[in-house]
């Protein structure tokens, strides 16, 4: 099995650190009033005492489904993330290829994260229609067009080395 790791980027880094606080600023902001908190509040409380609980867990899932590395073992495709590895059959992979971030300008996101621990999830553009991006970072892009009309993104930090053991792997 190869593995292959997926850092964050400058931009992506300072992305989560400055969304992460302002999330938990403004969570917290309501508890931290002139006003104090009190006991009644827990048994009653008002959507500002709800709010930090609700930011954490945004938070907490968002980092839950952020790819952190892959790995390419003889059969499957396999995406790490926190909560659950995502396994995709070599079998079913048509074509492989890397692209530079200009050939992939006016991506839309569709439904997913755009920067907040990375960029996954559901995304389209002209070219290759929704994809799903398991991407950590802007560049070092690899497209992996499969059989099922389903095309992945991912952005190992060795693009080069990744797509040659995926091509060595799909063949064998």
């Amino acid at each position: 099995m190869n593995t292959y790791k997926a850092s964050m980027d400058t931009l992506t880094k300072v992305l989560t650190i400055g969304v992460s606080i302002l999330l938990l600023l403004a969570g917290f902001a309501p508890l931290l009033s002139a006003n104090g908190f009190q006991l009644v509040e827990w048994i009653n409380p008002s959507p500002f005492y709800v709010m930090p609980f609700a930011f954490i867990i945004i938070l907490i899932l968002t980092y839950g489904f952020s790819p952190k590395g892959y790995a390419i073992t003889e059969q499957d495709l396999v995406i790490f993330r926190p909560f659950k590895n995502k396994h995709y059959p070599l079998e079913t992979l048509k074509s492989i290829s890397l692209l530079t971030p200009e050939e992939m300008k006016w991506t839309a996101r569709v439904f997913g994260v755009g920067g907040l621990f990375g960029y996954f999830g559901l995304f389209r553009n002209k070219r290759f229609g929704n994809m799903l991006w398991y991407a950590s970072r802007r560049g070092n892009f690899v497209v992996l067009e499969r059989k099922t009309g389903k095309t992945l993104v991912l952005s190992p930090d060795d693009p080069n080395s990744f797509v040659s053991s995926l091509q060595q792997s799909n063949k064998g």
